[in-house]
């Protein structure tokens, strides 16, 4: 049966974009999306890891199969892509409905394949299957801001995929092979090394939202439909995190200048994602870069096994726990943002607490999926057991990082709300959005791993305190914010592409324009003058805004620096 079932897993959501030459198939359509990823649920659940599933037919002949690390992402992809689907199905409309249903299947099957495929072409192909589909998904609600994002997408998109596909030609080209369990080795003995990893670091950081990789990430969140944005965040985001794991020579060579650079770049993720996303208006746009701050806490993970292949075996799988945690956790917080709060006394405070609890287990509230993942990990980056130079700054790293977490999720909450609304909730939103849920919470139990020995499962007293004192620190900064600060700065989500637009606006509009202007008078400025004059307010504007946040960031560091 599984041999049948791993090729329909994938070929299922590739089909179903199909019915939509259908007519009068929306119905048909809405009602089939939390179908689609059931063949690949059942794979990951029902097969051990370890087969391998051989198709001569397919481009050069490919391989799919399943270990245990591409298990865990199988797993997650499957389980927030079904209870997503749920969602949607209540959520959507009847405007370009086939149309929504025909680019989440595109995109549901390229993030499925790229999961199993074993081969460079077929992982390539799935790859940039999930990347241009997901275009569709950002820009359905064809407002300007979703064109605009969408814009941005498909422009760091391509570039991304410029540089992922000529890092895997090259990769190839060393390995002499075209499966991707040849490439790490031959990464690692290659004459270009340091090319081919910087381009594979940039093709899949576009992906996973590294910095200055990640503008489309704020930008495409708050516009896309409420179902898609989850799938982006939760799984999709993952993708480019699996093709780090599965490229890179992590268990194969000392790398200590790629493993500082990731590290370096995971801690700017981490507290700089924070610090510009608790100044955001949109909660989905919190959550954004919620995102990108918990894949700084991975991609320092990840440095560290670049710099240190001993300890890599160790972090690997803590990394894939701690994708897990975050894909299912992140997926029902952003569920939550459609949703409609009851007026009922009862029912509002049940609803607010759902929401909440996944919130509180992305910062590591003890006894969750969080404490489990957190631990594991602070336990993996045990200073004692590493052999890095700047290894006594990790600590503080992931507990600067769980900080951020919990700040991150009390500003999502408040700004959710002062936007809540009260109309009736459809029953396939609420069912789709507590499965997410509860799976977030529980479903821990389906690792294909016993967490019973996992270190959180039942945390000792120190492990508590681990865990509990810096929720404690961000619920004092929070209060003493909320208690002196007039008002919360604003930071446009996107941040650094907004300015790289109006600097564009003002170089067209300044200098460009500058031949066709009439000459000059006595006393006028030249139009080089005018785009530094217009360049100097906009830094101004910026620091006006940006001032009242430099006081928590200051007082961030000042605790932080006081608990070491």
């Amino acid at each position: 049966m599984m041999p049948v079932l791993v090729p329909a897993a994938v070929l299922l959501p590739l089909l179903f974009p199909a019915l939509a030459l259908v007519p009068d198939s929306g119905r048909i359509m809405r009602y089939g999306l939390p179908l689609l990823p059931l063949p690949a649920l059942t794979v990951a659940l029902l097969s051990g890891p370890g087969w391998t599933l051989e198709l001569p037919y397919l481009l050069n002949g490919g391989v799919w199969l399943l270990d245990e690390l591409r298990r865990v992402f199988l797993l997650l992809t499957a389980c927030l892509w079904t209870t997503a689907g749920l969602y949607a199905a209540g959520y959507l409309h009847g405007e370009h409905l086939r149309r929504f249903c025909a680019f989440w299947g595109l995109t549901l099957a390229g993030n499925l394949g790229l999961i199993m495929a074993g081969d460079i072409a077929s992982f390539y192909s799935f790859f940039a299957l999930m990347t241009f589909a997901a275009y569709g998904l950002v820009v359905h609600e064809g407002s300007p801001q979703a064109l605009r994002a969408g814009r941005i997408y498909l422009v760091m998109a391509v570039l991304g995929e410029m540089a992922l596909l000529a890092g895997l030609i090259f990769s190839a080209s060393e390995a002499q092979s075209g499966m991707l369990q040849d490439l790490p080795p031959a990464i690692a003995e290659a004459e270009h090394r340091d090319l081919i990893l910087g381009l594979l670091i940039t093709g899949f950081g576009v992906k996973a939202g590294l910095p200055l990789l990640h503008f489309w990430l704020p930008l495409a969140h708050p516009v896309a439909p409420t179902p898609a944005s989850a799938v982006l965040s939760g799984a999709m985001i993952k993708a480019g995190l699996l093709g780090w794991l599965l490229t890179l020579p992590l268990a194969e060579t000392a790398l200590p200048q790629w493993g500082t650079v990731m590290i370096m770049a995971g801690a700017l993720a981490s507290i700089g994602a924070a610090l510009i996303g608790v100044c955001q208006q949109q909660a989905k746009a919190v959550l954004a870069y919620s995102s990108i701050s918990q894949m700084g806490l991975i991609t320092i993970m990840l440095g560290v096994a670049l710099a240190d292949p001993e300890r890599a075996p160790v972090i690997i799988p803590v990394i894939g726990l701690y994708a897990l945690h975050h894909g299912l956790a992140k997926g029902s917080l952003f569920l939550s943002a459609g949703l409609s709060i009851p007026a009922h006394k009862q029912e509002r405070w049940l609803m607010w607490a759902l929401i909440t609890l996944p919130g509180l287990a992305l910062a590591g509230l003890p006894f969750t999926s969080g404490a489990v993942a957190k631990l594991a990990m602070k336990e993996a980056l045990a200073p004692e057991a590493l052999e890095l130079g700047p290894r006594a700054l990790l600590a503080p790293l992931i507990s600067a990082g769980a900080i951020a977490t919990l700040l991150l999720v009390l500003r999502y909450l408040w700004v959710l709300h002062k936007h809540t609304r009260t109309a009736p909730n459809h029953r396939a939103v609420l069912m789709g959005w507590l499965a997410t849920v509860l799976i977030s919470l529980l479903g821990f139990w389906l690792m294909p791993w016993n967490l019973a020995n996992a270190p959180g499962f039942l945390p000792s007293p120190y492990e508590l305190w681990k865990l509990g004192w810096p929720m404690l620190t961000a619920l004092v900064l929070a209060w003493m914010v909320s208690r002196s600060a007039p008002g919360t700065p604003s930071v446009p989500a996107g941040d650094g592409i907004v300015l790289i637009e109006r600097l564009a606006s003002s170089i067209g509009t300044g200098v460009l324009r500058a031949p066709t202007r009439p000459r000059m008078t006595r006393g006028q400025k030249p139009s080089y003058m005018n785009l530094f004059g217009r360049l100097r307010e906009i830094l101004e504007a910026k620091e006006r805004q940006f001032r009242q946040g430099m006081g928590l960031t200051m007082l961030l560091l000042v605790l932080l620096l006081s608990l070491l």
